[in-house]
């Protein structure tokens, strides 16, 4: 088995993203906003009573759910994701919060289906939508998928149930993305913060 690189690392846009370890070790770093991203999520999600049924989609290493949980360690929790890798380090990495989570390993496509192990309360996406639409696509087609993915999210929500994203622009605008949302049904649709490319938006199912 050939062996990688280290040079991989020096360039700007190098490295090794799909190893989880090296992802976390180098994410403050390669993307110092993911940091504030993560704080500015939090802030948004509307209070979660006992019992919350949260979903983290395309989870990665679970910064995300494990964000959520550090303040509301009563919620429930799904990890989604394609990679059973990042599913054990997301699993370790909310065990040390005493949380044993449901894992499911599945690939998520923008086909309008809802998600798997719902209904939820509340989705939240971090850094991980832009990679579910895919990139390098005209506007046209990311529009339909985006709206496609936000339809399945809509779907797998409990009636007045929220969706809360922390991500950064890829092939799309933030402004059409949020248009996206609004045509896949969900309603009070905005975005709480943006700094540069990076945002955390979220919108609600109907009650």
């Amino acid at each position: 088995m050939k062996k990688p690189n280290w040079r991989l690392n020096l360039g700007r846009k190098g490295g090794f993203w799909q190893n989880g370890y090296w992802y976390d070790l180098h994410l403050e770093r390669r993307m110092p906003l993911a940091i504030p991203m993560l704080e500015e999520l939090l802030i948004a999600l509307p209070p979660l009573e006992d019992d919350t049924l949260v979903c983290d989609l395309a989870c990665g290493t679970g910064n995300g759910s494990f964000t959520v949980l550090s303040a509301y360690p009563t919620s429930e929790v799904v990890l989604i994701d394609r990679d059973t890798k990042m599913l054990d380090i997301a699993r370790a990495k909310l065990n040390e919060l005493q949380v044993d989570p449901e894992t499911i390993e599945a690939t998520i496509s923008t086909d309008g289906n809802p998600l798997p192990g719902g209904p939820y309360d509340v989705v939240v996406a971090t850094l991980s939508l832009h990679e579910l639409v895919g990139e390098n696509l005209s506007v046209a087609e990311a529009e339909g998928r985006f709206e496609l993915l936000f339809q399945s999210i809509r779907a797998s929500l409990t009636p007045g149930g929220h969706v809360i994203i922390g991500d950064h622009v890829g092939s799309l605008s933030l402004y059409r993305q949020l248009k996206a949302m609004e045509r896949a049904g969900f309603v009070d649709v905005d975005c709480a913060w943006r700094q540069d490319d990076f945002f955390v938006a979220g919108g609600q199912a109907p009650g």
